[in-house]
C-alpha cells in the first residue's frame, strides 16, 4: 500500500490563517463601531483582565468564568457576591482542564493571551487531525480534497468563533479527534487518555466512551487490541474525577449537572429544544428562542443519516450522541455545542469532491462565512453570540 500522501500544510495554513484574520478584523471594526451589549445585558459576570484588543475581544461571556477559575480557583464566590443570579458553587458548570492550561500559562503571556494561545495551537492540531481523518477515508487525491473541504467547512461554520475564542472547544475538538485518531489504529492507550482528559474539559466528554467501544470491538473481532476495551473507561474515570472535586468543594458530586440544568433546564427527549423555541417564542438570535441555533440544528439533523449511511458506525454513534444530547433541553449554544461533531464537516469535504456536490459545499461555505462574521461582531461587542 502507498503511503498515505502528507497534509498539505501550506493549504491549511492558508485557511485557518484567512479565517482568523478575517474575525480578528470583523471583531475589531464591531468592537469600535457598536455599542456595547453589557448596557443592557446586566447581571453576567465579567472578569477583566489587562489586554491590547486584539486579544481581549476574544473574552466575552463564558471566558470570563474561565478567567476567573484559572486566577482564583473554583471557590471564587466573591468575585460575584453581586451578582444575585450566581450561587457559590455556579464555577461548577465549567470543566477544569482548560483552566488549569491558561493558569500554567498565563506568567508568561497573561490570562486572555494563554487562552487564545491555547485554543489557537488546538485548532490548528484539530485542522491536521480532521484532514487525516477524512484524506484516510476516502482515500487517492479525492481523499486529500475532501479533507482539505472538510478543514474549510469548519472554519467558516457559524460558530467557529469560538475555537479561537477563550472557551474550551478548540481544546474539547482536538482531543476528540486524537481519540478517533488513535483509536482507529490500535494506539487505544492515548485514545483513552484523550478521551480522560475530553471528560476533563467538557461534560459531553463522557459520551466519547461510546465510539471507542465500537471502535474496540471492531477491532477486537479481527483479533486485534486484546486489552484496547480499558480506553473506554477513559472518559467515565474524567467525569468520576470531576464528580469527586465536585463533592470535595462544593459537597455535591453532581454540582456540574445542578449548575447546567439552571442555565438550560431540565432534558428531556431531543424534540425538548425545538418545543421550547417555540413556546418562548421564535426571535432571530438569542437564547433558547434563537431561530439561528434551531436552523443549524435542524441542518446538523438532516446531514445525520449521511453520515450513518457513508462513515463507520463510531464516527455515526459520535454524531448521532453529540447533536442529540444538548437538545434534549434547548437550542441556546447550539451550534457552539455541535463543534466537536467532526463527521458532519467530514461528509461536507465528502460531498466537494463532486461537481453537483461542489455547487452545494460552495453555497455552504457563503452562508457560514457571512453568518460567523455577524456572530464574531456580535460577540466581540458583547451581544449574545452562543
Amino acid at each position: 500500500m502507498p503511503p498515505a500522501p502528507r497534509p498539505p500544510l501550506k493549504d491549511l495554513a492558508a485557511l485557518f490563517l484567512g479565517s482568523r484574520i478575517a474575525l480578528l478584523i470583523v471583531g475589531l471594526l464591531a468592537a469600535g463601531l457598536l455599542g456595547s451589549g453589557l448596557a443592557v445585558q446586566k447581571g453576567n459576570l465579567t472578569y477583566p483582565t489587562p489586554a491590547p484588543i486584539p486579544l481581549e475581544i476574544w473574552a466575552r461571556w463564558d471566558a470570563a468564568w474561565y478567567l476567573l477559575i484559572a486566577e482564583e480557583g473554583y471557590q471564587a464566590s466573591e468575585a460575584f457576591a453581586h451578582l444575585p443570579r450566581y450561587e457559590p458553587e455556579a464555577t461548577a458548570g465549567f470543566f477544569p482542564l482548560y483552566p488549569l492550561l491558561i493558569r500554567a500559562l498565563a506568567p508568561i503571556v497573561g490570562g486572555i493571551g494563554a487562552g487564545v494561545l491555547i485554543s489557537n495551537v488546538c485548532l490548528a492540531g484539530s485542522l491536521l487531525l480532521l484532514f487525516r481523518l477524512t484524506r484516510d477515508e476516502l482515500g487517492g487525491d479525492d481523499g486529500v480534497a475532501a479533507g482539505i473541504a472538510a478543514c474549510a467547512a469548519i472554519l467558516v461554520f457559524p460558530a467557529s468563533l469560538f475555537l479561537s475564542a477563550v472557551y474550551p472547544e478548540a481544546l474539547f475538538l482536538f482531543l476528540t479527534l486524537l481519540a478517533f485518531d488513535q483509536a482507529r489504529s490500535g494506539g487505544f492507550t492515548v485514545a483513552g487518555l484523550s478521551g480522560f482528559l475530553a471528560a476533563l474539559t467538557r461534560p459531553t466528554g463522557l459520551l466519547l466512551m461510546l465510539p471507542l467501544a465500537l471502535e474496540w470491538w471492531g477491532q477486537r473481532r479481527k483479533g486485534n487490541s486484546r486489552w484496547g476495551w480499558l480506553a473506554t473507561l477513559g472518559p467515565p474515570c474524567g467525569t468520576a474525577l470531576f464528580m469527586l472535586m465536585c463533592a470535595r468543594l462544593f459537597g455535591d458530586p453532581l454540582a456540574f449537572v445542578h449548575r447546567q440544568e439552571r442555565w438550560r433546564g431540565a432534558a428531556s427527549g431531543p424534540w425538548r429544544a425545538f418545543v421550547r423555541w417555540w413556546q418562548e417564542g421564535p426571535a432571530l438570535h438569542g437564547a433558547h428562542d434563537s431561530t439561528l441555533e434551531m436552523l443549524t440544528a435542524l441542518a446538523l439533523l438532516a446531514l445525520l443519516p449521511l453520515v450513518i449511511l457513508r462513515l463507520r458506525a463510531p464516527y455515526a454513534i459520535h454524531a448521532v450522541a453529540t447533536i442529540l444530547v444538548p437538545l434534549c433541553s434547548t437550542v441556546w449554544s447550539f451550534g457552539r455545542l455541535a463543534l466537536p461533531v467532526f463527521p458532519i464537516f467530514m461528509i461536507i469535504g465528502m460531498a466537494a469532491t463532486s461537481p453537483a456536490g461542489r455547487r452545494l459545499v460552495g453555497i455552504y461555505m457563503l452562508i457560514g462565512a457571512a453568518l460567523s462574521s455577524f456572530l464574531m461582531a456580535l460577540y466581540a461587542a458583547w451581544w449574545w453570540a452562543g
